[in-house]
């Protein structure tokens, strides 16, 4: 009764933890892919927020087809009854020619200003453009400005913009000799909570499926970063699920097994559940959000916790008065080299490894002090069959023989990862696509989208200044510098020209005398040319603000701007950022796919450190000779374990050498034990339960559809059949042993 007493006593104390916890906290799940990248710099993270953050709602959806125009019109109502609405709402013609009519004379075209210079050449000009009476940007000008700059200018401002034809205010796109319809629709800020953001993505497909069957001669492709995150989450809860219970019910098989024994069942329990809700506490102390793919990768807590329940039981049915010293021992090395191991995920740039480490440490550190407090107490109840039995004394004897051969099966497996590294080196890659888990067609989505917009061949660049005048100054040498590459680009001052631009054309419009007269005698008006100079605040305040609030930040610590420049190769680009210093290249994917490649050389030396630091370890404790064979199995596992999953895999990634890093704890740990207990028929059936648990809950992680997630459960799968194999050779039997 006290075993039970203080069993229930010990869970509701972890329970009611968790529960206080989760009320002071109130975590919340994300399922945001994007929310795993690692951050940007400080002032680079604050130009992503402002520029990219509502890109993360936008929605896009084109049509082809003869009955595109009914499915546009059916999908944009549709989805107007559930309050989500076009993003892009283009102010009239008529409102910007009323604002920028306020600033006649100091916005003048390229055109006008080559006509204005000779009288002659003025007047033509003037002419053909008097008689476009159905010209939108005269009609809509002429009162406010006679001379017509500033119809001009909003007509090559428009040009400049317009790279699609607007019909009957749908965005048309001619690509590869087919005609398009695109929507795009901006969705509700909660939409990416993770089951609304399954519910949404699923009405939405539902109702593209009917529009398709319904107007079956219409193509309806649909893209956005909603549809990939529900995708994911949908895979990620799926794999959650069948993984941790297939691994469940693995273990509670070879519990029973061993041990025919509820007391035991329930210990494992106790010790797999005390784990989980161990590292859901740290989790909820330190995150207040929680991505869903974390719990993916902390089912591999349950093949790593029940390790110390299967080492205390199986040492419990041969010690008289609880554990051994030698137990104790291996149990707290055990710990320590494992939470060393998985404690140098913290400073991963990736969240979710952040969070795995975390999750995996409290709960190793729960699962140890559960095993150390209250198995001595269930000792009575625990006893091994005989079968068990008989498979521990198999195989330690083939492990002993095994040891016989040490010297050669080195030398042999040397020899042949040095031929196999030499003939086919791994090769690492860092593409941070390998995080992404969506199914094709979505991708496919993706990229006919960038390619109807024409950004499929573009480059996203950023230019920061000190202030907004700056900014404009500096975009305006730019720009002529990118189109004298042949590049085109749209920018922020094609809308706001600089002050010292402004004062330029004012100086030159009140020059021509000869010009103005001609549009006097035409018209029969003066020509007054406007006072004030337009500028940024006014801009952002004006029926303008739709079209250049997503283009520019200008607050009290930076000023930056950003614009896509195509037509210009990316070594051009780079001699522009040299050339202008506070000029960046932005490619996302490329600076997180750097930063990862970094983290994975960073990986490599602390593997290289790990294994040093096992050495010294070794050293202290059994002796340096001994300490020198163990770390020649640390050194023959990790280059197996990297050689065959580059075989397997034809590339490896951060995972792989995540994986390692965990293969390098467990195998510490195996090391520990042999060492301290040697080859003894329950030593052996302990770490050979904890080697096939770990091998069933690893495995399952291989054959997840995520990259990641395959990537690390075939390493650590792959190793934790090396260590088995290559952790006893190790070990120093006593000479009439080994005759």
């Amino acid at each position: 009764m006290k075993a039970w007493g203080l069993t229930l006593a010990w869970l509701s104390l972890l329970v009611s933890a968790l529960v206080v916890v989760f009320i002071l906290k109130q975590p919340t799940l994300n399922n945001d892919i994007l929310a795993l990248l690692p951050k940007s710099e400080p002032r680079l993270q604050q130009v992503e927020e402002h520029f990219f953050a509502a890109n993360k709602q936008q929605l896009s959806f084109s049509f082809r087809g003869e009955n595109a125009v009914k499915a546009y019109d059916n999908l944009e109502q549709w989805l107007a009854s559930k309050h989500i609405e076009p993003r892009f709402k283009l102010p009239e013609i008529s409102q910007l020619a009323a604002f920028y009519g306020q600033y006649a004379g100091h916005l003048v075209s390229e055109e006008y200003k080559q006509a204005i210079g000779d009288a002659n050449r003025f007047q033509q000009y003037y002419f053909s453009q008097l008689s476009k009476v159905a010209d939108p940007f005269v009609s809509s000008t002429i009162n406010q400005d006679p001379s017509l700059a500033t119809a001009g200018f909003l007509s090559e401002a428009m040009a400049h913009m317009q790279q699609f034809e607007l019909q009957d205010g749908r965005i048309n796109i001619n690509y590869q000799g087919d005609e398009y319809l695109m929507l795009f629709v901006q969705s509700a800020d909660n939409a990416f909570s993770i089951n609304q953001s399954i519910a949404l993505s699923n009405e939405i497909v539902a109702y593209i499926a009917e529009l398709e069957s319904r107007y079956p001669d219409t193509q309806i492709r649909y893209a956005g970063a909603l549809f990939h995150t529900a995708a994911n989450a949908q895979q990620a809860k799926f794999e959650m699920t069948l993984f941790g219970s297939v691994s469940l019910l693995a273990l509670i098989v070879m519990v029973v097994w061993v041990f025919r024994s509820i007391n035991a069942l329930w210990l494992a329990y106790v010790t797999v559940i005390s784990a989980a809700i161990g590292g859901t506490i740290a989790l909820i102390c330190i995150f207040s959000q929680i991505h869903v793919l974390t719990m993916v990768f902390a089912v591999t807590l349950i093949g790593i916790a029940i390790d110390y329940a299967f080492h205390g039981m199986l040492d419990l049915t041969e010690q008289p008065q609880g554990f051994s010293q030698g137990l104790k021992l291996a149990l707290l090395l055990s710990l320590l080299t494992t939470t060393l191991g998985y404690a140098s995920l913290f400073f991963s740039p990736v969240q979710l490894l952040s969070q795995v480490g975390v999750f995996v440490v409290a709960g190793l550190v729960t699962a140890w002090l559960c095993t150390r407090i209250l198995l001595p107490y269930w000792q009575t109840g625990l006893t091994i069959n005989t079968a068990a039995h008989q498979l521990a004394n198999m195989l330690s004897g083939y492990l002993k023989r095994l040891t016989h051969y040490r010297v050669a099966l080195s030398m042999l497996m040397l020899v042949l990862l040095s031929a196999f590294a030499l003939l086919k080196p791994p090769v690492i890659n860092d593409d941070v696509k390998l995080l992404n888990a969506s199914p094709a067609d979505l991708m496919q989505n993706e990229a006919l989208h960038m390619s109807l917009l024409g950004k499929d061949n573009g480059q996203i660049m950023i230019l920061f200044a000190d202030n907004a005048q700056q900014l404009l100054v500096q975009q305006e040498a730019l720009k002529a510098t990118i189109r004298g590459l042949n590049g085109r680009v749209l920018m922020l001052s094609d809308l706001v020209p600089s002050k010292q631009l402004q004062q330029q054309n004012y100086a030159q419009m009140h020059s021509a005398q000869q010009a103005m007269s001609v549009v006097s005698q035409m018209t029969g008006m003066p020509v007054e040319l406007s006072t004030p100079m337009l500028d940024l605040n006014a801009a952002l305040n004006s029926p303008l603000a739709p079209l250049i609030a997503n283009q520019v930040i200008s607050n009290n610590t930076l000023t930056a701007s950003w614009f896509m420049v195509t037509g210009v190769n990316k070594t051009e680009l780079m001699d522009l950022t040299n050339a202008y210093p506070d000029l960046i290249v932005y490619d996302k994917v490329a600076m997180i796919s750097e930063g990862l490649s970094h983290y994975s050389n960073s990986l490599l030396v602390t593997l290289a450190i790990a294994m040093t630091f096992a050495l010294l370890l070794f050293s202290v404790k059994f002796g340096f000779k001994t300490a020198c064979k163990q770390t020649l199995v640390l050194v023959l596992t990790t280059a197996a374990v990297l050689l065959l999953c580059s075989a397997l895999q034809s590339q490896l990634s951060i995972f792989n050498l995540l994986g390692c890093l965990l293969i390098l704890a467990l195998a510490i740990d195996y090391l520990v034990f042999y060492q301290v207990n040697n080859l003894s028929p329950s030593n052996v059936l302990a770490i050979s339960l904890s080697a096939a648990s770990s091998m069933w809950v690893f495995g399952m992680l291989a054959v997840s559809k995520t990259p990641a997630i395959f990537s690390f459960g075939l390493t650590v799968l792959v190793g934790l059949v090396c260590i088995y194999i290559f952790a006893p050779l190790s070990i120093a039997l006593p000479k009439n042993k080994e005759k």
